[in-house]
């Protein structure tokens, strides 16, 4: 039948028109494009950058996730010739919308099988990858704590010293380290984000063995060179001098002492158990003693130590067990330490060194004397960076919470694998070596032989009497206070942490106790101010506040001050209580400023019983 139709057509006669249209439907098939809507780009790309349209420029070919993130994030389409600038040129390609994209069946079945690919490779894909052009560096920061160069660096120290099979590759497995130590994720949670092919009960062993082959790798290539008080000599360890220890200590080495803890689970064992209890955290624990220079730099982390162990008694282990000290330290040296290492005091002086202490209120005494108290203000401004040196080791996540107990075999690597890194990648905590600290130091070291008038005038009671003093009603209309720059409140409080405070105080003692006080000009000196101020310790405490200022003095005007606090008598600085009622007369309502109430919602969910 089918040949019998064959035979007529061939025996018609097709009209010229006729035989045109079927030519013209047949090339059609072949030849169709489809156009796809909401996206631009003919893929004729090999000659140009696909990002700023500009020929003749040194390009790079685009991998096929690039071409992927074009479609996806900019509906850009690009064909597998598409190329890029190989210095970078512009963040967002050049608008294409004039450039509709025109596909024919053979640029279909590429790009879908190019989506397939995608799809099994993101399927299989480590949450961190070397170089995968997708992760950012935010991204490698948030969930490691370091940059894609510093991890890559990290993974040419411990390639030589690894072995790599098929399962773990030393960038990945580097990865998986940090992330745990980030993070405190399980290692089963940690074997999922980077899709550890094995059987479900080995997924855990197999990240578990990781994590402690690179911990042992990575504390063998980096702690030697760049932690212990041996790595370093006393002449680098001088460089790490700010201009506050260099101003009011000269040209002997200060090292900062402190104490630090790790919590961790309770023990079936009873004695590991007792070793490991602190009465003072009620809480398991172990101790280790941060060694750090004035820049932050950190010259050594001591540990574990029993958690009944105070400071002292640790401090004074480590000067007896070890005389790596006399490496680096000489006599006339200073160790800088707090209070809790007021017993082991002695031992320091023993080996001639000179110790600097915040100072301690004397016998019935309710406030240190001026002398202590500008030595206190010397010492916090020299000692903060180790406070602030915890603050940033425990960001890694498994250091501020609670520990497995089969971490305390290998917590000193841990610990001192992360310290060793922060001195090899980060920047130092605080440079402070400006034109402005050394102004500052320089200043403080003149101010410490300044004496208070204020005080004296109190001490002698010219400024007890209630008859002394006028009531201050209207406060924007009856006082004619000084406007103050936050640059003068920084340098008036010689650091930035009273101003911090300052807000805080503000909120609780000029709103929530709103009428419970008063402020007050002296009757024979309308420069004087007194208030009184609650502890925020306690509101059953109160301070008295004098405040002595000259509206006419542009460069001076805040002239004195005094406060009944503990280290109110201070002229280095001032006290939180001076510095808020500076920061709020002086510049907060000038600025109409208003408290923050967020955490007064937080107060409100709160029960009353």
């Amino acid at each position: 039948h089918f040949h019998v139709v064959q035979q007529v057509d061939e025996s018609i006669e097709p009209e010229e028109g006729f035989n045109e249209n079927i030519n013209r439907e047949n090339n059609s098939i072949f030849d169709n494009r489809i156009k796809i809507e909401g996206f631009y780009g003919d893929g004729n790309d090999k000659d140009y950058c696909s990002w700023c349209l500009k020929a003749g420029t040194e390009t790079k070919a685009l991998s096929n996730i690039e071409r992927m993130l074009l479609i996806c994030d900019y509906k850009i389409y690009c064909s597998a010739n598409a190329r890029r600038c190989k210095n970078g040129c512009v963040d967002i390609p050049v608008d294409r919308s004039i450039e509709p994209t025109y596909l024919d069946h053979n640029q279909i079945y590429l790009l879908i099988n190019d989506f397939i690919c995608e799809v099994h490779r993101v399927k299989y894909m480590p949450l961190l990858v070397e170089d995968d052009g997708v992760t950012s560096e935010g991204d490698y920061v948030a969930w490691t704590g370091w940059n894609l160069s510093q991890l890559k660096d990290m993974t040419s120290l411990i390639s030589p010293r690894m072995h790599k099979s098929k399962h773990r590759q030393p960038f990945e497995a580097l990865c998986m380290y940090w992330i745990k130590l980030k993070t405190n994720l399980s290692f089963r949670q940690i074997g999922t984000l980077f899709k550890v092919q094995s059987k479900e009960e080995s997924i855990r062993k197999r990240v578990e063995d990781s994590f402690h082959a690179i911990s042992n790798y990575l504390y063998d290539a980096i702690v030697p060179s760049h932690l212990g008080i041996n790595h370093l000599s006393r002449a680098l360890a001088i460089t790490h001098h700010t201009a506050y220890t260099t101003t009011f200590f000269g040209s002997s080495l200060a090292l900062i002492w402190d104490g630090t803890y790790i919590y961790c689970n309770k023990s079936e064992d009873h004695k590991l158990q007792q070793e490991t209890y602190s009465g003072q955290k009620s809480r398991h624990l172990v101790k280790f003693m941060s060694i750090i220079l004035p820049d932050g730099y950190i010259l050594d982390l001591i540990g574990p130590f029993k958690a009944k162990d105070n400071d002292a008694k640790i401090s004074k282990a480590i000067l007896e067990m070890n005389d790596n000290l006399s490496v680096i330290c000489e006599p006339g040296d200073i160790q800088i330490v707090d209070r809790g290492f007021r017993d082991v005091a002695g031992v320091f002086e023993q080996l001639g060194f000179d110790v600097k202490m915040p100072g301690f209120l004397k016998t019935d005494a309710k406030q240190l004397d001026l002398d202590q108290a500008n030595d206190t203000r010397m010492t916090t401004k020299t000692r903060w960076v180790v406070e602030s040196f915890h603050s940033q080791f425990k960001k890694w996540r498994f250091f501020s919470e609670r520990i497995n107990q089969d971490f305390l075999l290998n917590i000193d690597i841990l610990v001192r694998t992360l310290a060793g890194s922060l001195n090899k990648y980060r920047s130092r905590l605080f440079d402070g070596k400006s034109a402005d600290d050394y102004a500052l130091a320089n200043k403080m070291l003149l101010m410490k032989n300044e004496t208070s008038h204020l005080q004296q005038l109190i001490s002698n009671g010219d400024l007890s009497l209630r008859k002394n003093w006028k009531t201050i009603l209207d406060i924007d209309n009856n006082l004619d206070f000084p406007y103050l720059t936050i640059d003068f409140l920084r340098e008036y409080t010689c650091g930035i942490y009273q101003i911090k405070q300052s807000s805080a105080y503000a909120k609780a003692h000029l709103y929530d106790h709103d009428g419970e006080f008063q402020f007050q000009l002296s009757s024979s000196n309308d420069s004087i101010l007194r208030c009184r101020l609650h502890s925020k310790h306690s509101n059953k405490t109160l301070y008295l506040l004098l405040i002595h200022f000259d509206n006419h003095d542009s460069h001076d005007p805040i002239k004195d001050h005094y406060c009944q606090c503990k280290s109110g008598a201070r002229k280095l600085g001032c006290c939180s209580h001076i510095s808020t009622l500076l920061w709020y007369f002086g510049y907060a309502r000038h600025i109409a400023w208003t408290p923050s109430t967020k955490t007064d919602s937080y107060r409100e969910k709160l029960f009353t019983c």
